[in-house]
């Protein structure tokens, strides 16, 4: 196949009149297309300056040399032994720029490489142009991911030829290939991480061990908006200084939330892990979502308090018509002092309805402390009265003695009232509701609520807490949304919903931390 090749290269080199014992006189790019080229191939070529250096001094003593040119042909760089830079290279004036082409080159290893896709050796006669017949000249074509980029090539004196010359060429200019796909593949992971990092709505800060910060996408700048955190230890920066010295205490920081407090007043979740010698921190602006929740908690209590109106109506009328006979007795001149300590009673008991009615409708802010799970059932014992006295739903109550826990109270008694009005409606009249508070275990309380109606459909089981997942007719499921997100999200509990033995019912069981802060 080679001497069919070279045989009709010569025969063309005949058709174009090339004289062979004249040394051609080569095209040349402009100076300006070279430094152009140049600066093109300028990393390639650094690479191959690095294993062509090894080569070179792995064959010291014998003479040789490298050139290197585009996928054109451009000659572009060479380095190697002086003797044949002194002889060849003046001789055929290969200087850099030149370009190799049939018309001027004829038989040339380097045209053979580029077009045969292969490593290419010739020797000797085998040049067309009578001044290379002493020379021997080894070219290999270079890919970069399975594209063509230039060739490497080896010249000597056809003395020194040797097989093995092309042998170690082919493995250079692998080696070269595998260190410039890698290369290039790292590139190309570069950019796209710089591309998602900019693109990201998750804020990146990249630290050094000593805390400096090295790198900040544009998420984390428009969260920290307002501090140039580029000139900054992270360690100057307020929330996150706490946060990065308990992480680098050992403290494991993930989902951990704190509020930026700047012109926005930002809601973050915040995570740090070890990367390379420093930390990354990964910052989540869940605000919108926030104010989406305090909506949904929000309407989910208005919805109880129009579900209440009618207990609550109820309860307020009994009060209401004693007032209203005192009051009578009193313009018929028929008071007595017995009267007073009534009435102040029976207003203390409706100003103790309007109160839990305002409790409900407050917005929700989160404030922990340590409160008495016994209490805050008694705090609402007249709204959770006014729920089942319409079915006349007795309410049985079992307090053992648990400790208090830190806790947000009227969060707590959103799902208290929440999951005693699911119970009282899966009722028929006259039926019960039991309230179980007792230990769980050492760290933990329970506050278990039974009812004795149909349980929930095996269907829907294993969704409840999802939105719009309920049993209702006319529900949309937020409501134990609201009671999941309060007791496993904000008071690190569990909500468990289960039916009893034999469908007899339903048990809804909170399990809450004991703690002290």
């Amino acid at each position: 196949m080679m001497n069919e090749y070279f045989a009709l290269v010569r025969k063309r080199c005949a058709e174009y009149g090339i004289d062979p014992n004249q040394i051609p006189s080569f095209d040349k790019v402009s100076t300006e297309e070279l430094i152009e080229i140049q600066e093109k191939y300028s990393e390639t070529l650094s690479v191959i300056k690095i294993f062509i250096s090894q080569f070179l001094s792995k064959t010291k003593g014998i003479p040789l040399l490298v050139t290197v040119t585009d996928d054109k042909g451009t000659f572009i760089e060479y380095m190697g032994d002086e003797t044949l830079q002194d002889t060849i290279v003046k001789l055929a004036g290969l200087q850099k720029g030149i370009q190799f082409t049939e018309r001027k080159a004829g038989v040339s290893s380097v045209l053979a490489a580029i077009e045969l896709k292969k490593p290419i050796q010739i020797l000797g006669t085998e040049h067309y142009h009578h001044f290379l017949h002493s020379a021997a000249c080894y070219s290999a074509p270079l890919y970069v991911n399975d594209r063509l980029i230039g060739t490497i090539s080896v010249m000597t004196f056809l003395d020194f030829a040797h097989p093995m010359i092309l042998t170690t060429l082919e493995t250079v200019v692998d080696s070269i290939k595998r260190e410039l796909d890698l290369r290039e593949e790292n590139r190309y992971l570069d950019e796209m991480n710089k591309m998602m990092l900019e693109h990201s709505s998750i804020g990146y800060i990249v630290t050094e061990e000593s805390g400096k910060i090295l790198n900040v996408n544009s998420k984390a700048k428009a969260i920290l908006s307002g501090t140039k955190i580029e000139q900054h230890y992270i360690q100057e920066i307020t929330p996150l200084n706490e946060i990065y010295n308990r992480f680098k205490q050992g403290d494991m920081i993930q989902n951990y939330e704190i509020i930026i407090e700047n012109s926005k007043n930002l809601v973050c979740l915040v995570d740090c892990f070890p990367f390379q010698e420093g930390t990354l921190i990964q910052l989540h602006d869940i605000t919108e979502y926030k104010k989406t929740e305090a909506y949904i908690q929000n309407t989910e209590k208005l919805t109880i308090v129009g579900q209440l109106a009618a207990g609550v109506a109820h309860e307020i009328k009994n009060p209401l018509t004693t007032l209203k006979g005192f009051i009578q007795l009193m313009q018929q001149n028929l008071y007595s002092e017995t009267y007073t300590p009534v009435m102040l009673k029976e207003i203390e008991r409706i100003n103790e309805i309007t109160n839990e009615f305002l409790v409900l409708s407050r917005p929700t802010v989160l404030s922990k402390e340590l409160n008495d799970i016994k209490k805050l059932f008694v705090e609402i014992e007249v709204l959770l009265s006014s729920i089942g006295i319409l079915k006349n739903i007795d309410f049985v109550k079992n307090f053992k003695d648990v400790p208090s826990i830190y806790c947000d109270g009227n969060q707590l008694k959103q799902v208290f009232i929440n999951i005693f009005k699911n119970s009282v409606e899966a009722l028929d009249h006259n039926g019960q509701v039991h309230l179980t508070v007792d230990l769980h275990n050492s760290h933990h309380i329970m506050i278990r609520f039974e009812d004795h109606g149909k349980g929930f459909p095996d269907h829907i089981l294993t969704k409840l807490g999802q939105p719009f997942v309920t049993t209702k007719e006319n529900g949309n499921g937020l409501g134990i949304m609201v009671c999941k997100r309060i007791i496993e999200t904000i008071h690190m509990g569990q909500l468990n919903m289960y039916n009893k033995a034999n469908n007899t019912g339903a048990v809804v069981e909170i399990i809450l931390p004991i703690s002290t802060d």
